[in-house]
């Protein structure tokens, strides 16, 4: 069965709207850098998200900028009071050291969970969790604790926010990558496979049982638009649920950003 992605984020959004937002008013900011074409697809969204719940977005745009002037931004919008939420889109051209790049933005301000100290949680991490809720509403967390979890990828956009989430709620999973031999056998012994690659077939059909549930985070882009890390015709009816692209993760993941947005711009106003 499809998750409906985009019912479960409308449902999110209509707690966001602009007359709850009128007093907070609430501004976020979007770094992007060069002209990956996923980066630019997201970076779209979240611009018209925005504009459904109130959420003043402005995006800083670059084709190409050095690591000095880039940094120089993000010092300037941490010390901008009317900036509630920074967001630096990723993956980062620059040549930069990813912890470096966690750290940059303010804690109060990293709506996107990066930092250490960040005070939000990874929307993609979110995102996974509303969906897996909307599959087992009742004793969530005591039935998830009790399911085999795949995390399949360790990239600082998906693989790895889950990963961390998941262990800060207490929540079991294994995580297999480029290196992981077993792959197969792994995916059908899980009953939930939460794939973060973004390449084709890294999950086949043959690779499934009929019970598990299958969430595609990873995305590349094919002729047709951007496609999830397997063959949707192929697992839909091999699987108890899947998430669908267009339509799956990604409208939760920009619900999820602009919870936090609306959060960080309500603590900052106070």
């Amino acid at each position: 069965m499809k998750i409906d992605g985009r019912k479960l984020a409308s449902e999110i959004l209509k707690k966001l709207n602009k007359q709850d937002n009128k007093n907070s008013n609430p501004q976020l900011a979007v770094i992007l850098i060069g002209e990956d074409e996923n980066s630019r697809v997201y970076v779209r969204q979240k611009e018209k998200i925005a504009k459904l719940v109130g959420v003043n977005l402005k995006i800083f745009r670059f084709k190409n900028t050095t690591v000095s002037k880039f940094t120089s931004l993000v010092t300037k919008l941490n010390a901008d009071p009317s900036v509630h939420g920074i967001i630096i889109q990723r993956p980062m051209p620059l040549k930069i050291e990813m912890e470096e790049l966690d750290n940059l933005v303010l804690p109060k301000k990293d709506v996107d969970g990066f930092n250490p100290k960040s005070l939000f949680d990874p929307p993609v991490a979110l995102a996974v969790l509303e969906i897996l809720k909307s599959v087992h509403r009742n004793n969530f967390l005591s039935w998830l604790k009790k399911e085999k979890v795949l995390i399949i990828g360790r990239g600082v956009t998906a693989g790895r926010p889950i990963a961390k989430y998941f262990s800060k709620k207490g929540l079991k999973f294994t995580v297999a990558h480029s290196q992981t031999q077993n792959l197969d056998k792994l995916c059908l012994s899980s009953n939930i496979i939460i794939s973060c690659v973004g390449k084709p077939d890294i999950v086949r059909h043959t690779m499934l049982k009929r019970s598990s549930i299958l969430i595609g985070v990873g995305l590349h882009p094919e002729n047709t638009g951007l496609k999830p890390d397997y063959n949707q015709e192929e697992v839909k009816d091999k699987v108890r649920f899947y998430t669908p692209v267009p339509g799956g993760v990604g409208p939760l993941n920009v619900a999820m950003l602009m919870r936090n947005a609306v959060e960080a711009a309500k603590n900052q106003s106070n």
